[in-house]
């Protein structure tokens, strides 16, 4: 997938004032229908303001598999990624098969990512997951190379749905899937991101809250994909009013989002970045509603690898107590 860079660091200094050196950041985020692209963008836009020894910007991708992906090719040097497909590729499992990224590190934990499967109300009988295995037409399962999609084939497989059963389409967009919704291309899509989910706010909008519906995962569902994948998964709910029209809360699943690095990058610049973010945490908590999960009190959540160690080093010195298994 082409990358598009956003240029977001930060600016050349004054003629008289003497050169500073930088050392540059990528950040690969999503698409930007999602959360990850505006969170990323305005970390990227923030964390360069604050330290002028930064210079970090953002690019559009594929999403989560495919910023695992490009930081082992040393294309990009940060990247938001989900824990479920962490997981898999640090095990070298899935899409990650004979590939195991052994060196993958966590920075720190930003928000759940909140699954929304939503699809047409007259192709969901029940209003639950379980629709997805006799939709009338397709199912948009993410992109390819997306952790949406990655995260979708294992959730379907705990519930005893094949996927390869099921008509798939493959759009990235956000945006694109939630058109190709409206016009009826498809009959449902895997949109899981922060709340709110900017493409299905336009989705609530355009059809109407009684044309459209969020998939339940009722307790049985939670308890039968924790059993298949401990501890990847949790239940949560999405409060009513997070969408127009929305007048009740809807049960769903949730897994944690994160920042992720290769332990090769030096200590020093992960700790300054590190130490940027959280410093100025309560501007970050306004790029997005979904970056109001990025908290020190959260900063470990569901993390299934270890910290880098300039992280772990930023935490250490401010007393902040660190799992013994995430050292």
């Amino acid at each position: 997938m082409k990358l598009t860079r956003i240029a977001v660091g930060a600016l050349a200094l004054a003629i008289a004032s003497p050169v500073l050196a930088q050392d540059s950041l990528v950040i690969g985020t999503g698409g930007t229908g999602g959360a990850y692209y505006p969170i990323g963008v305005g970390m990227a836009r923030i964390v360069s303001e604050a330290d002028p020894s930064l210079r970090v910007d953002a690019v559009s991708s594929g999403g989560s598999t495919e910023n695992v992906q490009l930081i082992a090719r040393e294309e990009i040097e940060l990247g938001i990624t989900n824990g479920v497909v962490a997981t898999l590729a640090a095990r070298g499992e899935s899409v990650f098969e004979g590939t195991p990224r052994t060196t993958l590190r966590a920075v720190f934990s930003l928000y759940g990512n909140t699954e929304h499967h939503v699809a047409l109300a007259d192709a969901a009988p029940t209003g639950t997951i379980d629709d997805l295995a006799t939709l009338p037409g397709p199912y948009n399962i993410g992109g390819r190379q997306s952790g949406a999609r990655t995260a979708a084939e294992l959730m379907l497989q705990a519930l005893g749905h094949d996927p390869e059963a099921i008509s798939l389409e493959f759009i990235g967009s956000y945006s694109e899937a939630g058109s190709a919704l409206q016009d009826r291309r498809i009959s449902a899509a895997n949109l899981g991101a922060g709340i709110p989910v900017p493409a299905i706010t336009e989705i609530y909008a355009a059809l109407g809250a009684d044309r459209v519906r969020i998939l339940r995962f009722e307790d049985e569902h939670i308890a039968r994909i924790d059993a298949a994948h401990p501890g990847l998964y949790y239940g949560v709910t999405i409060p009513a009013g997070s969408y127009p029209g929305q007048t009740e809360d809807i049960p769903t699943a949730e897994y944690a989002n994160l920042m992720v690095v290769d332990e090769s990058i030096d200590e020093d610049v992960v700790y300054r970045f590190t130490k940027a973010v959280f410093e100025n945490i309560e501007k970050i908590h306004e790029v997005h509603p979904a970056a109001k999960g990025i908290t020190l009190e959260n900063a470990f959540s569901g993390l299934p690898v270890p910290l880098h160690a300039g992280a772990l080093r930023y935490f250490d010195e401010i007393g902040v107590a660190v799992p013994e298994g995430l050292r």
